[in-house]
């Protein structure tokens, strides 16, 4: 088969390894949010980061090999996407055909995995940012002053006249 076929392969592969890394990633992600580490939440940040600048650049490479694809082929390009090409190659190859098939499988179960975990480390952020605001609200709310007992001079006000014995004990 043609070497850009099974250079698409070996970028599929190697998309699917980096993905799992980042699935690793977002599931330790969701520890160090509910643990509410900081550090690890920072560290974790960072290598994904990094991850995804990796997948950019695999993805890149995946492209360019496409491209080499198309010109080989007399394709345009945008007509390659990955099932077209495992349609296209079937008949001269089944393995690689079946191979490209299974890397295609694996990287989309991949992506939705991470796209529910990144929604679910979503949604917990925005569940503890409403709980922090609301525990805020309830904090400022008591440390204002409900009656107006004294003045800014420090003075009493009248209000503080308007008390009442509700009890007494004998």
């Amino acid at each position: 088969m043609e070497k850009p076929v099974l250079d698409i392969h070996q970028s599929l592969q190697k998309l699917i390894g980096l993905h799992r890394q980042l699935l690793d990633i977002v599931r330790l992600e969701r520890g160090a949010l509910v643990e509410a580490n900081l550090k690890a939440i920072q560290d974790v940040t960072v290598s994904k980061q990094a991850l995804i600048e990796a997948i950019g650049q695999a993805e890149l490479e995946r492209q360019k090999h496409v491209g080499t694809l198309a010109l080989l082929w007399k394709k345009p390009v945008r007509e390659l996407m990955i099932s077209q090409i495992i349609i296209l190659i079937q008949a001269r190859d089944q393995k690689l055909a079946e191979q490209l098939r299974s890397d295609f499988n694996a990287l989309s179960v991949m992506i939705r995995h991470i796209s529910d975990q990144n929604t679910d480390n979503q949604v917990l952020v925005e569940r503890s940012l409403s709980h922090v605001h609301n525990m805020k609200k309830n904090v400022l709310g008591e440390g204002a002053p409900k009656t107006d007992t004294y003045n800014p001079q420090g003075q009493k006000t009248s209000s503080a006249g308007n008390s009442r014995l509700i009890s007494q004990e004998a």
